[in-house]
Order: C-alpha cells, then structure tokens, then sequence
C-alpha cells in the first residue's frame, strides 16, 4: 500500500512539475511570441511590394477623389441647367419635372457622399504611420478645400 501511494505520489509530482513548469515558462514564451511578432510587421510594412502597394493605393485614392469632384461638378451643372428652364413656382411643374429634379438633386448627394468617404479612407490611412511614409509627394491631409484651392495633383 505504502508502494503504491509512493509511485501515485512520484506521478502526481511528475505531472503537476511539468505544469508548473510550463507555467513559470509562459511569460518567456509570451515574450518571444511578441517579439516575432514585432518583427513580422515590421517586415511586412518595410516590405517593398507592400511600400508600393501603399504608395499606388494613395496615388489612385487621390485620383478617385478628384474624378469624384469632377463627377459632382458635372451633376450640379447638369441639375442648374434642368432647373433654370423650370417655372419658380414648383407648384406649376409637371410631374415629370418634379421626378427629375428629385433624381438629379440625389444623385449629387450620392455624389457627395461617395466624395466624402474617399477623402475619410485617404486621411484615415494618411494617419496610420506603417502606410503614411509610403505617400511620397502626395498630400498628407485633403479635403474639399483643398481641391478648391486648385491643388490637383498631375498624374
């Protein structure tokens, strides 16, 4: 009886040794998990391919925006030269006019709000330091005013 409470003893103790070993092992381990992953992101944005595909998705974010504007310019002009041909008095307009005024008045919202969210993904992006030192000579924050400025970047 002694014997076996022994060897139950020595297994109890082998077992629970090897947890409390792994244990007070687990914030080394932890350590070096970080550490390797530390350096695998720092690879991957020091990366070239990834410096270029930054560098490309700024260059083309920045191109979507001003054909965005442009694209609003084009439908407000649309929506002014509708508009002017139509009586003051909305009260007298047909149908049809009130349709497409409607149409012509959401699609610059719609416009407007494609714009915007493109200039939020640009600045958002602009912001995070692993993809900002990819941008070059484009700009660092837009906005609408800053395109009102005339400052178009050339392609």
């Amino acid at each position: 009886m002694k014997k076996g409470l022994i060897i139950t003893l020595i297994i109890v103790l082998c077992l629970g040794g090897g947890l409390l070993i792994r244990a007070l092992l687990l914030p080394l381990h932890t350590l070096q998990q970080g550490t390797d992953m530390a350096y695998g992101v720092v690879d991957q944005v020091l990366d070239s391919e990834q410096a270029i595909r930054d560098y490309e998705w700024f260059k083309q974010q920045e191109a979507d925006i001003r054909k965005c504007l442009e694209n609003e310019v084009i439908a407000q002009s649309a929506y002014d030269d509708f508009v002017q041909y139509l009586p003051e008095d909305r009260t007298t307009w047909s149908d049809f006019d009130k349709r497409e005024e409607a149409s012509l008045r959401n699609a610059i919202t719609a416009l407007q709000k494609v714009t915007n969210n493109a200039i939020e993904d640009y600045n958002a992006r602009s912001e995070m330091v692993n993809h900002a030192i990819f941008k070059d000579n484009l700009p660092t924050n837009i906005s609408r005013a800053w395109y009102a400025a005339g400052n178009l970047i050339t392609q």
